[in-house]
């Protein structure tokens, strides 16, 4: 399973890198936002059988949240609002509800559309995002649909805090349960110069 999961790690990032310089060459000036930190997963209030009802105890962290990491995560304005987030996630599942896990090695590779809800320039910038991904539990991997929300909030031009919540849904058709999906990270935004102050050093 290890091998599969360095597999898939290595060909995400790759293409990920490919993305991100072919894009980078486009237009200097987009912006760029890294991220990494910790996840949590919680298989409870998702209404699953044997779990409880939607949103059930969904703060309950410490009977429920399996906590743990990496995200490792990069995000790309697109246009407007809009941005794009890829991540992928580690996690260690020790407790699935209620009930006690044999620590199940969790790995998910997502793709989530950002809107911002305000406008641009401010220390606080909250979001609603969706999309999709795969997640893998040892051996068991389906796709899952995303949905949640989250914020980032900008210390300085250049380093930030990201929180997200979410829910990530799979059919009861496959092995892969539904789970709520939290994350806290540390962002830094590259290629951050303004297009005016990059003209004016040109000119002179």
């Amino acid at each position: 399973m290890s091998a599969l999961f360095r597999k898939n790690a290595a060909l995400f990032f790759l293409v990920l890198f490919v993305m991100s310089y072919k894009l980078y060459s486009q237009d200097e000036y987009n912006k760029w936002v890294l991220g990494i930190g910790i996840n949590a997963v919680d298989y409870y209030p998702t209404n699953e059988p044997g779990m409880g009802g939607w949103f059930d105890q969904i703060t309950n962290a410490r009977d429920h949240w399996n906590i743990y990491g990496p995200k490792v995560s990069a995000t790309r304005h697109l246009k407007n609002r809009f941005s794009i987030e890829a991540s992928m996630s580690v996690n260690n599942i020790t407790k699935i509800g209620e009930l006690p896990a044999n620590n199940l090695l969790y790995f998910a590779l997502d793709g989530n559309i950002q809107y911002r809800l305000l406008e641009n320039g401010r220390k606080l910038a909250p979001f609603v995002y969706g999309g999709g991904g795969y997640t893998w539990v040892e051996w068991h991997g389906a796709g899952t649909v995303n949905a949640g929300i989250g914020t980032n909030y900008w210390f300085t031009d250049m380093i930030g805090a990201n929180v997200q919540a979410g829910l990530k849904y799979n059919s009861p058709d496959y092995a892969l349960m539904s789970h709520i999906y939290y994350s806290l990270s540390v962002v830094f935004k590259l290629n951050s110069r303004k297009k005016t102050s990059w003209a004016g050093k040109n000119c002179n």
